[in-house]
This record gives structure tokens, C-alpha cells and sequence, in this order.
């Protein structure tokens, strides 16, 4: 085979995979004008393939950018070396019918001064970092505006609420003996409402820290921390709490799993309604995760509400006969989630509940 066939076939080879190419390449001489477009450079830039040998590059980007882009092909053509110009500049392509379109393009040198550029339309790229960054901007607002939000509550509303109570307090001592039975009842019912939303905030000002305030990982004793949880929160007589013997201790956020156990078991003692009420806690090795549970032989949950039942302020149950902010199953949703885990319930009406939750072993 002769140089002048090899030739011949270099050329149909490299024409033939500049066709199936789905990216659009030019081939373009030492002075910037185009010899060879594919197809794709036909449907990016909006001209037929004869009408490219009459271009140069500079006709393909606007005309406010083509006296320093002719600059900077005259020094790579000095140094050609393969590279992605747009790394390091923000480039635009012009169509045929005057459409801009933000571009990345690649150069590879040739020999002899030519150049084989490949072009890529990454409008829709960065369309989609411009919106990701609007998100990441409105999602800091939000954050912002929430710790704000959280600071106005625990400042500007819990004084006044703290007055009210004190007052309605002063009133249920000095005053009882002039209030009729009904007058009783409303100022039982106006103290009792003003420690809901006193707990309330508590809770929502709780729910808002969730993933803003971290602290290390450390080795979390289970059985001891179950202790401290079960006597702070100081069960009914009738009822049993048990722990799992041999728990492990386990790698966590101390205050993130201490605030789970404790609103899950919360939430037991506050619901049952036998006259042994019974409350287990056990954790399974699951490999890469711990599975935790905790059950109890309450009045059990219908599987239409397991969903609803983690949204904030959420109840089954209304508040002036189960005292309940709502938030206490949310603030366990939210904490596990963040952690990588899983919250669940499984549940018979009249049987009882078992709520579980997996922590990985991975936290560090």
C-alpha cells in the first residue's frame, strides 16, 4: 500500500468518524478557516456542510468577542497542545440565525497547523448551575430566616407566655374560693393550654436546630443511656419499662440519640392505656447498621396513620385528653434521616406498637 493510498484512507476513516460522532467537530487551518464540519456541527451551528468551507472560527462566536479570540488562536497555534478551553474561559458560540449559546470546546492539534475542535452546548448545564446555586442562595435564606425565627420565639413570645401562666397561676391560688365550678374548669383549661404552647415552642425551637448544631461522634453506652433517659422521664408504677441485656455501645451523636430513645419512650409511656402497661427497648446488629426498637402493648395505631403520625404537629388523639405537642415523633424522623437511617412503625390496633429506627455503624 502506498503513503499516498494510507493517506487516502487516514482521511475517509477520520471523515467517517467525525460523521457518527454526536458531538460537533471543526476542522479548521492555521488561519482559523473551517475545512471539514460534521453533522452535528451542522445541527448545533445551523449551517449546511458546504456552507462551513466558506467560515472561519471567528464567524462562529459573537462579534463582540472575535478581535481577542483571534489573539488567542494565533498563541495556540504558537503552543497547540490538547486542552479544554472552556476550564479556563467563558466561551459562546453564534448560530446561523444570531442564537448564542454557552460552549465548551476542546482542541486537539493536527499537524500542520490545523486543529480538530469539538464543541459542546452546555446551556442547558448551565442553566442548571445557575438554578442550583438560586437553590443553594434560597435554601441559606430559609436557614437564616428560621434561625431568626427561633430566636423571636424563644425571646418574644415565651415572656408574655410566662406571664400568662404566672397570672393565670396567681389567679388558681388567691382567687380559687370566688370561682364557681365552670370558673374552675376555664382556668384549668387556660393554664393547661398555656404549658401546651409553652411545650410547643420548646419543640419547634428543638425540630430547628435539628442539623444545625452537630457534636462529634463519640461511644455511646446504650444501657447507660437508656438509664439516664427511663429515670428522667420517671414511668407511671403501672408501668414496666425493660431494656434488651447486652446492648452494645455504639459510635453516635450522644444528645442526637439520647433525643430519639427519649421521644419514642415519651411517647409510649404517654399513650398506653392498660392497667400493666409494658414498654421494651432492643437493639439488633443488622451488619452495617444498628436496628433499634421500642415497643409497647398500647392502644396500638392503624397502618392509614403510620405516615401521618412523624409529620409535625400531628396527633391521633385529641390534645385536652392526651396532652401532645406533635412534635416529638418529627424531631425522631428528622434526626434519623439526617443520620442516614430509617424510622418505621409497625403496629395492631389494641395490640400495641413497635417503632424502630437504624443507625449505620459508619458515623464518625
Amino acid at each position: 500500500m502506498t503513503n499516498g493510498t494510507q493517506d487516502i484512507l487516514i482521511k475517509h476513516n477520520a471523515r467517517w468518524l467525525m460523521d457518527i460522532a454526536a458531538d460537533a467537530m471543526l476542522i479548521a487551518d492555521a488561519g482559523g478557516h473551517i475545512l471539514l464540519a460534521n453533522p452535528a456541527a451542522e445541527r448545533l451551528f445551523g449551517y449546511a456542510r458546504d456552507e462551513f468551507t466558506g467560515l472561519t472560527i471567528e464567524d462562529l462566536i459573537p462579534r463582540r468577542l472575535r478581535a481577542s479570540h483571534g489573539d488567542k488562536r494565533a498563541s495556540y497555534a504558537a503552543h497547540p497542545n490538547s486542552r479544554t478551553m472552556g476550564a479556563a474561559l467563558e466561551i459562546l458560540g453564534l448560530r446561523q440565525d444570531g442564537g448564542e449559546f454557552a460552549a465548551d470546546v476542546s482542541l486537539s492539534p493536527l499537524g500542520e497547523g490545523r486543529v480538530l475542535a469539538t464543541v459542546y452546548d452546555i446551556t442547558r448545564r448551565i442553566r442548571l448551575e445557575a438554578e442550583q446555586a438560586r437553590m443553594i442562595n434560597e435554601l441559606e435564606s430559609a436557614n437564616e430566616e428560621l434561625k431568626n425565627f427561633a430566636y423571636v420565639i424563644s425571646h418574644d413570645l415565651k415572656a408574655p407566655l410566662r406571664a400568662i401562666g404566672s397570672l393565670a397561676d396567681w389567679i388558681a391560688a388567691d382567687q380559687q374560693d370566688r370561682l364557681d365550678a365552670e370558673g374552675q374548669e376555664h382556668l384549668r383549661l387556660l393554664i393547661q393550654r398555656v404549658r401546651r404552647m409553652d411545650a410547643l415552642i420548646d419543640g419547634v425551637l428543638r425540630y430547628s436546630r435539628i442539623g444545625r448544631i452537630h457534636e462529634a461522634a463519640t461511644a455511646v453506652d446504650l444501657k447507660e443511656l437508656l438509664h439516664e433517659v427511663i429515670d428522667s422521664l420517671a414511668p407511671p408504677a403501672h408501668i414496666t419499662v425493660t431494656v434488651a441485656p447486652g446492648l452494645p455501645a455504639i459510635r453516635a451523636e450522644k444528645t442526637a440519640i439520647q433525643q430519639v430513645l427519649q421521644n419514642l419512650i415519651a411517647n409510649a409511656i404517654r399513650y398506653l392505656d392498660k392497667p400493666q402497661g409494658r414498654i421494651e427497648i432492643d437493639c439488633t446488629d443488622q451488619d452495617k447498621s444498628w436496628r433499634f426498637s421500642v415497643a409497647d402493648n398500647g392502644p396500638g395505631i392503624e397502618a392509614r396513620h403510620f405516615e401521618r403520625i412523624f409529620q409535625l404537629f400531628q396527633t391521633l388523639n385529641p390534645r385536652d385528653r392526651v396532652e401532645s405537642t406533635g412534635v416529638g415523633l418529627a424531631i425522631v424522623k428528622k434526626i434519623v434521616e439526617q443520620c442516614g437511617g430509617q424510622v418505621w412503625v409497625e403496629s395492631t390496633p389494641g395490640q400495641g406498637s413497635t417503632f424502630f429506627f437504624t443507625l449505620s455503624k459508619n458515623i464518625r
